[in-house]
C-alpha cells in the first residue's frame, strides 16, 4: 500500500489536472492539502498559478536569460503580491557563494582608531542586507594576509573590501593572485586598484589653504603625519605638500613632522602659527602635548585635523577637520563590490563626499 506521501502526491496532481481543465483552484484552496500557510510561497507555485515553466520564473526574478517584459512584469508583480521571497541558502549553495563579504581590518587599530572602521562597518552592514549578504569581518596583524587566507581558501566570503591600504600591501598581493574581488577603501598612485575614496589629496590641498588664509598667509606651518607605511598619509602628505607649493608665499614657513612622539619634550610649540595634523588620533596627542605646554588651541596655536571625529568635536576647544562620513565609504564599497560579482559595469575610481568642519581651533589668535 502506498504510504501517505506518496498518496497526497497523487491527489495533488489530480487535483491540478482535474482544475486545469474547468478553471483553477484558488492559491489557498491548491495551497490547503500541502501543510503551508499563504505566506510560503515558493517559485512552483508562480509557475502553476501563472501558467509558466519554474525556470521561467527563476530567470524573471534573477534578470538572468531571455524572457519578455510583460513576463517580468506579471511574475514580479505577483512575487511582491503574495510575499515571496527566494531561499538565499538554496540560491548560495548552487551558485556555490557564501553571500558573505569580507571587511579586512587591521588588528593592532588603537580604540581611538576604531571609530572609524567601526562607522564603515555600519555602513557595509547595512548597504549589503539589502542584497541578501552579510559583513564577515577578518582581522589582519600588518599586511600579513594569513587570516585572509583562511578566509578565502575556505570559501567564506565571496569577496572583500580592505579597509586599509598599505605600502606594497601584501593583502592586495594575495588577492590578485587569486584572482579575488576586491575594493580598497583608500587610494594609491598606481590607479589599478578599485577603490573607494574622498578625493583626500585635492580635499586636504584645499582644506590646507583655508587654514593657512586663516593665519593671513604669515607664519610658520607644521604638518604632523601619521606612519607612512599607511597610503591613506601619502595622500595626506602630498596634498598638504600640493598647497604650500601652490601658495607661493615667501613670509610662509613650513615643515613636516613624520612621527608624533617626536614632538615630545618640544619647548617651542608656540612658535607654530598653525598645526595641521593627517588623522584624529595625531591630533589628539598634540592637543596632550598642548597642555603638558599651557597652549591653548586656537588662541596661542591654530589646529586642524585631516580626519574628523565625535572626538575632536568634543574637545575642550572643538578642533577644525575635515570630514569623510566613514559609513559613505563602507556602503559604497559593498555597492562595487556587489556591481563586480554580478558582472555588471563598474568605475574603479569611486569617490564620496567631504566637508569642512571648522570650529574653535581654528577662528581665533592671540593678539
Amino acid at each position: 500500500m502506498p504510504c501517505p506521501q506518496t498518496i497526497g502526491n497523487i491527489f495533488s496532481k489530480k487535483i491540478k489536472k482535474a482544475f486545469d481543465k474547468a478553471g483553477r483552484l484558488s492559491h489557498n484552496e491548491y495551497m490547503s492539502n500541502r501543510l503551508r500557510t499563504r505566506e510560503e510561497v515558493t517559485m512552483d507555485d508562480i509557475a502553476f498559478e501563472l501558467g509558466i515553466s519554474k525556470s521561467t520564473v527563476s530567470r524573471a526574478l534573477s534578470g538572468t536569460g531571455r524572457i519578455g517584459a510583460e513576463t517580468v512584469a506579471r511574475v514580479r508583480s505577483y512575487a511582491e503580491a503574495h510575499g515571496f521571497r527566494p531561499n538565499l541558502v538554496a540560491k548560495a549553495l548552487a551558485g556555490r557563494k557564501s553571500l558573505n563579504l569580507a571587511a579586512v581590518m587591521p588588528i593592532e587599530a588603537t580604540a581611538a582608531q576604531m571609530l572609524f572602521y567601526h562607522e564603515c562597518l555600519s555602513g557595509m552592514v547595512q548597504r549589503a542586507a539589502k542584497d541578501g549578504y552579510n559583513i564577515l569581518v577578518c582581522m589582519t596583524e600588518g599586511s600579513n594576509p594569513e587570516a585572509l587566507e583562511d578566509v578565502i581558501l575556505n570559501r567564506k566570503a565571496d569577496a572583500a573590501i580592505l579597509t586599509q591600504l598599505k605600502h606594497n600591501d601584501k593583502n592586495v598581493e594575495f588577492l590578485r593572485s587569486r584572482n579575488f574581488p576586491f575594493v580598497v577603501i583608500g587610494s594609491d598612485s598606481s590607479g589599478e586598484i578599485v577603490q573607494v575614496d574622498s578625493r583626500m589629496r585635492e580635499s586636504c590641498a584645499e582644506f590646507s589653504k583655508i587654514c593657512v588664509s586663516k593665519m593671513n598667509n604669515r607664519g610658520n606651518v607644521l604638518f604632523v603625519c601619521g606612519s607612512l607605511d599607511i597610503e591613506a598619509n601619502n595622500n595626506r602628505l602630498s596634498g598638504f605638500l600640493s598647497a604650500m607649493e601652490s601658495v607661493g608665499i615667501e613670509a610662509l614657513r613650513y615643515a613636516v613632522c613624520t612621527d608624533v612622539s617626536d614632538l615630545e619634550g618640544e619647548k617651542n610649540l608656540s612658535d607654530w602659527s598653525l598645526i595641521l595634523c593627517s588623522d584624529d588620533v595625531v591630533c589628539m596627542e598634540v592637543l596632550r602635548l598642548f597642555r603638558l605646554a599651557n597652549i591653548r588651541a586656537g588662541k596661542d596655536v591654530l589646529l586642524a585635523s585631516f580626519h574628523d571625529s565625535v572626538i575632536l568635536e568634543g574637545a575642550t576647544s572643538p578642533v577644525s577637520a575635515l570630514r569623510v562620513e566613514s559609513s559613505a565609504l563602507g556602503s559604497r564599497a559593498v555597492e562595487v563590490l556587489l556591481l563586480m560579482l554580478s558582472g555588471k559595469p563598474f568605475e574603479r575610481e569611486n569617490f564620496v563626499d567631504c566637508s569642512f568642519q571648522f570650529r574653535e581651533s581654528t577662528e581665533r589668535l592671540a593678539n
